[in-house]
């Protein structure tokens, strides 16, 4: 491929985790001195926003960004270069338009939404909002294309441009309000303002890219004698494979919005609670929905680049590949999954205090959410990978029907709940753990039909969650002896890093890690030799 050295699966899994890691912590440092400068209730208006800017992301985004990268992919492992290239021009103008006009509707409908979100003053934190819209849509057909080339460099840059400014333009917007008017409400649209600027600069350098990669792709597309489908019928297979896609995922992020506004009215009519109040549960219940995405967010690099090699591997027919690549997709997947619900879950209460340190009261209300939404990491992520291996067999819309089903339940289980006093904004996090466990188990068994040869989950699961349960009872007994002579929120610090040591350790140990884990890796091989590591002889079915 001219100018361009395709990635493997796992080579482009470790660039956008690695790129995910630096975001994450440019987040952090984007969203923490927001909670401890700004009050709840000012932060219910910032958490309202980004809920409804989710439903409108999604409708725009979801499946389109899903149903390039899965043509690209399968047009480039045919050879039919043009149509890859023609797949894109067809959705660039889609996104376009879609993501335009749902800035406009974003903007021009921020007082009637944030009305029917339950939180009515969080409208100019909406039309703030508004402008990422059509940014977004720009990059996701963007991403889209390059992660179907296998290209997953320009998608880390973006990912980091947009964080690093978002960083420096939203937190110091927000405080020269803070310190100039005083005024929270109007600091929270001040750090929205630098989150679509941001999504602006990331947009630019796609832009750029794409026009770079044009004039590299020019020899290419020369060599390419293969005759492209028509747009019409390539639009019509996009949005064919889209629609269910963007069905399933906008159903999840609908869901956050019903629930947010199922909180706000069973908080205030059934539970008694004044508005004011239900503000300040909701902005306790957004930071700990906040920190408990941060684990789960390290295994969307693996279903992004694992569909388009997956995609291509079906449409080639090799069933080695397949098996292969779904076996180390799911294993890589629980295997940061599972010990990051196992230590979150332990380590709630400090990791709360230590990243809300000036606001205690919230810390400790929040710690507790914290804990049992930790319980839904490794399902939400385990999440991520069924139904990228779904939709890669071309079979987009059974997660949409596992998402419906698990999305009801959720609905049910938190308007009863958050109606009682006592539970109030905890019915909100149990209904989350008991639908993702719902959901996840619906995709395994469609994919067991599909893969009966698949490793069990449950079996490849086992050593990593014995692992994970000594990681916690080491370190937990570390943390608490490191308590007797600093505070829990310096001690937690120490202990997480002794948890990830020991959790290596045992994943060795019990081999939750394969030899074709390890060998993906740099000097593999050799590191494999060292660990006394053994290759696995193929299954008979592969033989």
């Amino acid at each position: 491929m001219a100018g361009e050295k395709k990635q493997s699966f796992v080579a482009g899994a470790a660039i956008l985790s690695a790129s995910t890691l630096l975001v994450k912590i440019l987040g952090l440092l984007f969203s923490i001195p927001l909670a401890n400068v700004i009050d709840d209730r000012a932060m219910s208006y910032f958490y309202t926003a980004y809920d409804i800017f989710g439903v409108f992301l999604v409708l725009s985004t979801a499946g389109l960004p899903v149903a390039v990268s899965r043509m690209v992919g399968t047009a480039y492992a045919q050879g039919r270069q043009k149509e890859a290239d023609r797949v894109f021009s067809v959705a660039f103008w889609l996104f376009f338009t879609i993501g335009l006009l749902g800035c406009l509707a974003m903007f021009f409908g921020a007082v009637p939404i944030a009305e029917f979100s339950g939180n009515p003053r969080a409208d100019k934190a909406v039309m703030a909002l508004a402008p990422t819209m059509f940014f977004i849509s720009i990059m996701s057909a963007l991403r889209g294309y390059f992660q179907g080339r296998s290209n997953m460099v320009p998608t880390a840059v973006s990912q980091i441009i947009e964080a690093t400014t978002k960083v420096f333009i939203g937190v110091g917007l927000a405080a020269f309000i803070i310190s100039r008017y005083q005024d929270d409400a109007w600091a929270a649209v001040g750090a929205i303002t630098g989150v679509s600027i941001s999504a602006g600069l990331g947009t630019l350098y796609l832009v750029c890219y794409k026009l770079r990669q044009n004039r590299l792709d020019k020899k290419l597309r020369a060599g390419d004698g293969m005759a492209a489908a028509p747009r019409k019928e390539l639009l019509v297979n996009l949005i064919r494979f889209a629609v269910p896609i963007t069905l399933g995922s906008c159903f999840l992020s609908l869901l956050d919005f019903v629930d947010s506004a199922i909180l706000m009215d069973r908080l205030q009519n059934a539970a008694g609670f004044t508005l004011d109040a239900s503000e300040a549960m909701k902005g306790v219940l957004g930071h700990a929905r906040k920190f408990f995405d941060l684990p789960g967010s390290f295994v969307v690099p693996i279903s992004t680049s694992l569909l388009p090699v997956l995609s291509g591997a079906v449409a080639s027919k090799d069933q080695r590949s397949v098996d292969h690549i779904t076996s180390i997709s799911m294993r890589i997947t629980l295997l940061i999954s599972i010990p990051a619900s196992v230590g979150m879950c332990l380590f709630s209460s400090p990791i709360c205090q230590l990243l809300l340190a000036n606001k205690p009261d919230t810390a400790a209300a929040a710690a507790p959410l914290l804990a049992t939404l930790s319980l839904a990491i490794a399902f939400s992520s385990t999440l991520f990978t069924t139904n990228a291996i779904l939709q890669s067999f071309g079979k987009p819309t059974i997660p949409v029907l596992n998402m419906a089903i698990g999305g009801v339940v959720k609905i049910a289980v938190s308007y009863v709940l958050i109606g009682f006093p006592e539970i109030n904004a905890m019915g909100s996090a149990i209904s989350t753990v008991v639908s993702y466990l719902l959901i996840v188990i619906l995709n395994l068994i469609q994919i067991r039909r599909l893969m009966p040869h698949m490793d069990s989950t449950v079996k490849t699961a086992l050593p990593m969650l014995l692992s994970a349960l000594v990681m916690g009872a080491v370190s937990y007994a570390a943390y608490l002896g490191l308590c007797l002579f600093l505070s829990p929120k310096v001690a937690v610090v120490p202990a997480i890093l002794l948890a990830v040591v020991v959790y290596g350790a045992c994943a060795v140990l019990f081999r939750a890690v394969t030899y074709d884990d390890v060998v993906l890796l740099p000097k593999g091989e050799t590191l494999a030799r060292l660990l006394r590591l053994q290759k696995r002889s193929a299954p008979r079915h592969m033989r």
